[in-house]
């Protein structure tokens, strides 16, 4: 029972931002198709992937496109965000082991994809100097 409430959950939350994104619109028609942990698991690794290429495309974009101060400080908050990320995954690997047993895997899973969504989105409104609203970005 708590498994099926946290996976409705989960693809509830994920086909609202479906509508916003073809990453997230394919994340949801995985989750749609899958009936188990492991094929959970697999769908958001997948998103997670694609996400990190997005991510990585805008801040490649960004390093074309800046210089000096500006470049500079963007480079250093992007490493500290890669340092940020992987001490969250961490706790989050401690937290959701200790709370949530075997559906632990599927919340951290979902957790990575929604940090690099979010810093891809944050790199992107950099790119097009803003993103006040989902359909800027």
């Amino acid at each position: 029972m708590k498994k099926g409430i946290v996976a409705a959950g989960l693809l509830f939350s994920t086909s609202a931002l479906a509508q916003q994104n073809p990453i997230d619109h394919a994340l949801a028609q995985c989750l749609d198709g899958a009936s188990t942990t492991v094929a959970m698991v697999s769908c958001y690794g997948r998103a997670s992937q694609a996400w990190d290429s997005e991510m990585n495309r805008q801040y490649g974009q960004l390093m074309t496109n800046l210089s000096g101060e500006p470049k500079n400080k963007v480079r250093s908050a992007q490493r500290q965000w890669l340092a940020y990320r992987d001490s969250w995954q961490a706790a989050s690997v401690a937290f959701f082991s200790r709370t949530q047993g075997t559906l632990a895997q599927i919340s951290i899973a979902a957790q990575g994809v929604d940090l690099v969504r979010n810093q891809a989105r944050m790199l992107q409104s950099l790119n097009k100097g803003s993103c006040a609203s989902d359909t800027e970005c």
